[in-house]
């Protein structure tokens, strides 16, 4: 259960061809897209808590990251972070096509995550 009031609200209008952008905390903000930041501190959540979360009561289709994290992130990390995504399909994108995608979510969620090139895009149908 999300007991975050912006999440739950953000999430309850999570639709059809909507998407929502976990992002570290570093990422930038846009202003016309809704943010919830949920960082605790430095790595507190991590986007792959913020993502099994998420996962666990909503529908998901699939799942956009940046070709950098492929390419920079420790293989293991990597492992780890898209273990959390099952079986969900991953488009690889390049990092500014990303940063342009997230301008276009129906929200953001900040975490405290520190792992580079980790954010991912959720999408819904």
């Amino acid at each position: 259960m999300i007991l975050n009031p912006d999440l739950a609200s953000l999430l309850a209008r999570f639709r059809h061809a909507n998407s929502i952008a976990i992002l570290d905390g570093p990422f930038p903000s846009y202003p016309d897209v809704e943010t919830i930041e949920l960082i605790l501190d430095r790595g507190i959540p991590t986007i792959p808590q913020v993502v099994d979360v998420i996962l666990a009561e909503h529908e998901v289709s699939s799942v956009v990251m940046a070709n950098e994290f492929r390419e920079h992130v420790d293989p293991a990390v990597q492992a780890d972070y898209l273990g959390h995504l099952g079986e969900l399909p991953v488009a690889w994108i390049p990092h500014a096509e990303f940063k342009q995608r997230v301008g276009q979510c129906l929200g953001i969620v900040h975490t405290g995550d520190a792992v580079p090139y980790s954010n991912v895009i959720l999408h819904w149908g």
